[in-house]
């Protein structure tokens, strides 16, 4: 009996020995359990998602690409709206002149055209007053004369019935 725990604690102690019980015994669990089809699932998955990955890391190339050759282009692109404003900025400026110069010109003609009436209504005020004066100069020249003739008013009487008398005809 000695000897069968000898050799039992020899077999218990072997490195070898222990080896080749695991190796049986992890063949015989993935076996038992099917392991194998859940390592090629995940083999299938890993492979799955490299080749997702490589497929992304392609398209991320491409947008690269697309990207710097939009970079390369940008300044071109600002130049030429730069360009577009300053056009846009030369018809607008012209614009704006010609209309300044319009209302200007319209705003001379109306100033123009209120001097001229303002001109015409002092002209018909000075007219109305100078008619006025005269006529109020007339009226004292007249009255003067008759004070100092009186021999006129009698006249000027008889001129006036002439003249009634010509009408009459």
């Amino acid at each position: 009996m000695q000897e069968i725990i000898s050799i039992l604690k020899f077999i218990i102690t072997s490195n070898t020995l222990n080896f080749v019980i695991m190796v049986l015994l992890l063949a015989y669990l993935v076996k038992r359990f099917a392991l194998s089809a859940a390592f090629d699932k995940s083999i299938e998955s890993v492979k799955s998602n490299i080749a997702k990955s490589d497929d992304e890391k392609k398209n991320s190339q491409v947008l690269l690409r697309k990207a710097e050759d939009l970079m390369q282009k940008l300044p071109e692109d600002i130049k030429t709206m730069e360009d577009n404003t300053k056009a846009k900025v030369e018809v607008f400026k012209d614009k704006i002149e010609k209309d300044t110069t319009k209302s200007i010109s319209n705003i001379n003609n109306n100033i123009n055209r209120v001097v001229s009436i303002e001109e015409k209504k002092i002209s018909n005020l000075l007219t109305n007053d100078a008619s006025q004066a005269s006529v109020n100069a007339a009226r004292q020249h007249i009255i003067r004369m008759l004070n100092e003739n009186p021999d006129l008013h009698s006249k000027f009487i008889q001129n006036s019935l002439d003249e009634l008398d010509r009408i009459s005809l």
